[in-house]
């Protein structure tokens, strides 16, 4: 498929859920959002962490060997998820950086022929590094953990846990007075909200925002900042097929010239096929400093249908999207081909764009399990497309969200809305003194798979 990539992409959770649970007999429920803060804070500290520590470490190490041994001489940049460390979405952050610097320590040591000696003191501060290519692309990995609603332990500096703001903005600013340079930035969570449909068993992450909104906005401002120095963002995390483009007030800003580009994952966890991208790259602009994203292939392993069995091309961008294949040709991956194709994914005369009928295809790598297995939405009734459109369009935060909504459905379903919304508040207000107090599960687990780019 891609012998010889550019360089690969590994975009975090390499790591089952809940390692800590082989370790514990039970005693807590897996992953994190099952559990309350001081469930959470018992297990950081209890005696088995150590254990569970290492049999990441000795995970990730086999990875690392694997991906160095099956392609070598290849770039390899791989993305800290949320299941890399133990409990899920915890991890210390140390004020000193030392060789002993805890959980990020015994990471970088399992990464260590990945993650070299140059990239080992941004790593040991926060899980995050860059890496300058041989064309001269840099590629930015950032540790989205940090950013995530439950997240733990409480930083020191809460305003930029790890300094990682402080460090992409310098990153940034260096690449342009370079002037010889572009950035790629990829990371596990989006800073974006996720859909999934209602009717499943994990229907309780239903429009769920995945950073917390202060990390969202400064974000996007430096994102703004820095556009015409980014030429791509790639995250991973939802196990689906996905993008996410500024349109209107929505958080990430209509300015900004790439979209979120959300890969699916290998494990088929949530009923998904497992799949990884191909991308394409280049500078065909005429200016040889200047790349671009052009293209990609989504390729899959289908366990659900009678081809099972044997990697295969699922389907390439351009193909699939061929009503938008002159804009491609001109501008590649940028934001305005996706706002072009979120447009046509609107309903024409009341009956749903073939457009999103395909992008809705797709977004499970092909599956075509049950709903309850593949979590796709086989039957989008127009309340589903226009939390699709929204979702996609960019809506990071609850609030964006909900005003999407009420603009694509109109003021009665708005009131509809809010009513069931105080209903479920008055509820859960009800149940909460019956219950024991759960944390807020404001996003997935998962394990990711790599995105291959080749130029």
């Amino acid at each position: 498929i891609a012998a010889s990539p550019s360089f690969i992409i590994l975009s975090g959770d390499s790591i089952r859920h809940g390692v800590d649970m082989l370790y514990t007999a039970g005693q807590f429920h897996e992953g994190s959002e099952s559990r309350n803060d001081n469930e959470v804070e018992m297990a950081a500290n209890s005696e088995y962490h150590t254990d569970a520590m290492k049999a990441v470490g000795d995970i990730l190490n086999y990875l690392a060997i694997l991906f160095t041994q099956t392609f070598p001489g290849v770039e390899i940049i791989v993305s800290l998820g949320n299941n890399d460390v133990v409990p899920d979405y915890y991890l210390q952050l140390r004020d000193e950086i030392s060789e002993d610097s805890g959980m990020l320590s015994v990471i970088y040591s399992a990464l260590s022929n990945i993650v070299s000696t140059e990239e080992k003191s941004t790593f040991l501060r926060g899980g995050y590094y860059s890496r300058v290519l041989p064309d001269g692309l840099t590629l930015l990995s950032i540790n989205t953990v940090l950013y995530c609603p439950v997240f733990l332990p409480e930083p020191s500096n809460a305003d930029d846990p790890g300094e990682q703001f402080h460090w992409i903005r310098a990153m940034l600013t260096n690449i342009r007075e370079r002037g010889n340079s572009q950035a790629i930035i990829v990371g596990h969570v989006p800073p974006a909200n996720s859909l999934i449909n209602a009717s499943t068993l994990v229907g309780n992450f239903r429009r769920t925002q995945l950073w917390k909104e202060k990390y969202i906005n400064v974000y996007f401002e430096i994102i703004r900042e820095f556009d015409d120095v980014i030429v791509g963002q790639l995250f991973g995390h939802l196990h689906s097929d996905e993008f996410r483009v500024g349109v209107g007030k929505s958080a990430i800003p209509s300015a900004i010239s790439t979209p979120l580009l959300l890969a699916g994952s290998l494990t088929p966890l949530h009923g998904n096929n497992p799949s990884f991208r191909k991308v394409f790259y280049g500078n065909d602009t005429g200016d040889g400093n200047k790349y671009r994203l052009l293209d990609y292939e989504s390729h899959r392993y289908p366990i659900s249908d009678s081809n099972a069995g044997e990697w295969s091309k699922l389907y390439t961008f351009s193909d699939t999207y061929s009503t938008v294949s002159e804009e491609i040709k001109a501008e590649g991956l940028s934001a305005n081909v996706f706002r072009s194709i979120l447009q046509s994914m609107k309903d024409k005369g009341g009956k749903p764009s073939p457009i999103l009928q395909s992008f809705l295809s797709l977004v499970r790598s092909g599956s075509d399990g049950d709903v309850e297995s593949s979590r796709a939405d086989d039957n989008c009734d127009a309340e589903c497309r226009a939390e699709w459109l929204c979702t996609l369009s960019g809506t990071s935060t609850a609030n964006q969200y909900n005003e999407c909504l009420s603009q694509e459905r109109g003021s009665g379903w708005y009131v509809i809305s809010l009513v069931a919304t105080v209903l479920a508040i008055a509820l859960f207000i009800t149940t909460k003194r019956f219950t024991r107090r759960r944390r807020k599960r404001d996003q997935y687990d998962s394990i990711e798979g790599n995105v291959e780019m080749e130029q």
